[in-house]
């Protein structure tokens, strides 16, 4: 049997392949760091209750309501484009996993609560803003 030899164009297409994967690893980084990412939109319950901008430069804190008599408060907070969620009680969030979720900055990262049906995302258009959208499917 007959020992296959890599010959210079192998060499060149393995090269080639590399560096092409390689292009689009990184501009798949660049676009992710320059999107916008102007809010940031509270669900509960699959219901939205906020939608909070997140300029650079701002730094606050939101309350809201949660619950099945909206008779708990969480809060997150928004720093430089960021946010991310303070604790909850340990008796309403045994884990604290949305707690321990930490900053998030980048739109494929999100908060979510489990036990309170909480989550947090990034939205780039806020809602009922239907500029530069020509088209909705469902």
């Amino acid at each position: 049997m007959e020992k296959l030899k890599i010959k210079l164009t192998d060499y060149l297409v393995i090269i080639a392949i590399l560096v092409w994967g390689a292009a689009g690893f990184w501009f798949n980084l660049q676009q992710v760091s320059a999107a916008e990412r102007k809010y940031a939109t509270i669900y509960i319950e699959n219901q939205q209750v906020a939608e909070l901008s997140l300029a650079p430069g701002e730094t606050y804190n939101y309350s809201f309501q949660f619950g099945n008599e909206k008779e708990h408060t969480a809060y997150v907070e928004i720093e430089d484009g960021k946010v991310r969620m303070l604790p909850i009680d340990e008796e309403l969030c045994p884990s604290a996993i949305c707690s321990h979720t930490g900053w998030i900055e980048h739109e494929y990262e999100s908060i979510v609560c489990l036990p309170n049906r909480i989550v947090v995302v990034f939205s780039e258009i806020p809602e009922g803003n239907d500029e530069g959208i020509d088209g909705v499917t469902f």
